[in-house]
């Protein structure tokens, strides 16, 4: 299994928790995302935006309301893509939402990708995949197009190892952190036991200074202009918070 798994096994819980509550507010959290990221790039609404790990679609209605047509809006979860048609409808637009992983789009160049509150882009097991992964997005960028990914959980430093046992429907599950120090990677496992069967799923990735990731971007032609804590203006990146967001542009010859 990979990590993609893990995040499928965890879908279904993501869309029952989505009381309209909840919804309203992290819509609204999702519109302030936006006033921020598009003041930063400057992009208008005939601009063609890749939207990556889009859940319940929260920043693609978004987007749609403010008059952007060209997105193409895609997750590997079918559950969260069903939530979020069914949120675009109630709102009333028309969102091109698709169940697909990144690594496979092969389209026209992108003026700009977003992958907000998502590891996808650069949450790979190795750096080496994490280069990959970088050389890929960058080639699906137009020259000067953007890149703008993060997530608000990953830490600072490598967290402290930690296990923790809970009763689900789907059975007794064990949880544990490992953080190898050596390898700068940090693994969630989750091990599953249900009459008598095991599955275990994990999530491993890599963890960045801001100057190691500098070079990576570097090096698939990418170059870092700012990176935050969350996207706030009065979180700049280097305070020792959680949480990192790269905002990153294709070399206009590259």
């Amino acid at each position: 299994m990979n990590n993609n798994d893990w995040y499928r096994y965890f879908a279904p819980r993501q869309v029952a928790t989505l009381s309209v509550e909840r919804q309203q507010a992290d819509y609204a959290a999702a519109q302030l995302d936006l006033d921020f990221v598009l003041a930063q790039i400057g992009i208008g609404p005939n601009a063609s935006i890749l939207e990556i790990g889009c859940g319940w679609g929260r920043h693609s209605v978004a987007l749609a309301e403010r008059g952007f047509a060209h997105v193409l809006s895609i997750d590997i979860a079918p559950e969260l893509l069903q939530a979020a048609q069914a949120f675009a409808l109630q709102r009333g637009q028309a969102c091109q939402f698709h169940q697909q992983d990144f690594i496979e789009i092969d389209a026209q160049p992108f003026d700009a990708i977003f992958s907000l509150y998502d590891r996808s882009c650069c949450g790979y097991p190795s750096e080496a995949a994490d280069a990959q992964s970088l050389q890929h997005l960058a080639n699906l960028l137009q020259p000067n197009g953007w890149l703008i990914f993060g997530i608000n959980d990953w830490p600072f430093a490598l967290p402290e190892a930690s296990q923790r046992w809970a009763e689900t429907e789907q059975g007794l599950e064990l949880y544990e952190v490992i953080a190898d120090r050596s390898a700068m990677t940090c693994t969630d496992r989750l091990t599953v036991l249900n009459s008598g069967q095991r599955t275990s799923y994990e999530l491993t990735r890599r963890h960045y200074y801001v100057p190691e990731l500098q070079r990576l971007l570097s090096n698939a032609g990418l170059r870092l202009i700012s990176a935050w804590h969350c996207l706030d203006h009065n979180r700049p990146y280097g305070d020792g918070s959680n949480g990192l967001f790269i905002f990153a542009q294709r070399a206009s010859n590259g």
